[in-house]
């Protein structure tokens, strides 16, 4: 599961930035073995030994990477983690990833509307959810929805149902 982006390297010793929209690195135990997955493509796997909050985000040191010229080959690659080393969620909650997949509906177990959630796209604000049209007629085959109870209702992850409020008004927009 991505639960980060690194970004710039951070002073002499090989330290680079984290941005994560949540605590789940945090809360891990370290060493953590982990990937990485480079914008060009490609996976390579990395044990982070350290990680320590500095302003709005962590600084990261990686095994092996000592310096800020070898580590910046990992500048905004993304970082995923085994969803095994996640800290368990409360019930009723879920991470945002596990609603990719969900169908539209007015209301769980109501009328089923013609988009899936594709994908989450992280926002400094909050998530925003990435509808696509299962039908390749409509006039709309993307909508972008604000992870908010304003626009989204409750989800029932076994059904495949999420709610989204006011559906008509995203046509408008």
């Amino acid at each position: 599961m991505q639960v980060g982006t690194l970004g710039a390297t951070h002073g002499i010793k090989g330290f680079i930035k984290v941005h994560t929209g949540g605590d789940s690195l945090v809360s891990a135990k370290l060493p953590l073995v982990c990937q990485v997955r480079p914008l060009g493509g490609g996976t390579k796997e990395i044990k982070i030994t350290s990680l320590k909050p500095n302003g709005n985000h962590l600084l990261c040191k990686i095994e092996g990477y000592d310096s800020p010229e070898s580590v910046v080959i990992f500048r905004n690659a993304s970082l995923w983690l085994s969803r095994s080393l996640l800290p368990k969620v409360d019930d009723g909650e879920v991470y945002v990833t596990d609603l990719v997949g969900l169908s539209a509906v007015l209301s769980l177990g109501g009328e089923k509307l013609d988009y899936t959630v594709e994908s989450v796209i992280d926002n400094p604000a909050h998530p925003i959810l990435r509808f696509v049209s299962n039908s390749p007629k409509e006039d709309f085959s993307e909508i972008l929805v604000p992870f908010l109870n304003l626009y989204v209702g409750d989800w029932n992850l076994e059904t495949g149902e999420i709610e989204v409020k006011s559906w008509e008004d995203w046509f408008a927009v």
